[in-house]
């Protein structure tokens, strides 16, 4: 699979490292896995969420009077 390394990690975090990896019964190298892979998965959406909204910001939309009023009426009263 893939190669055996070793890190330092701050005494506290990894006691409580140590309790989440029992609590969940996985070991403690499983769970620093799986904390990098959410890491690295939850920064490439934060990527692409910057990057969407960059090229909203760029965007000016322009809603006509008439598609708004469209919106209106289809909405019952308490939604607005």
């Amino acid at each position: 699979m893939g190669m055996d390394t070793s890190i330092s990690l701050d005494i506290s975090v990894f006691r409580e490292a140590e309790r989440e990896a029992e609590h969940l019964r996985v070991t403690l190298p499983e769970l620093c896995t799986m904390a990098i892979q959410e890491f690295v998965k939850n920064k490439h959406k934060s990527e692409i969420t910057e990057q969407i909204n960059s090229v909203y910001a760029a965007y000016k939309a322009e809603i006509g009077e008439d598609i708004l009023q469209a919106q209106y009426d289809i909405l019952p009263e308490e939604d607005w």
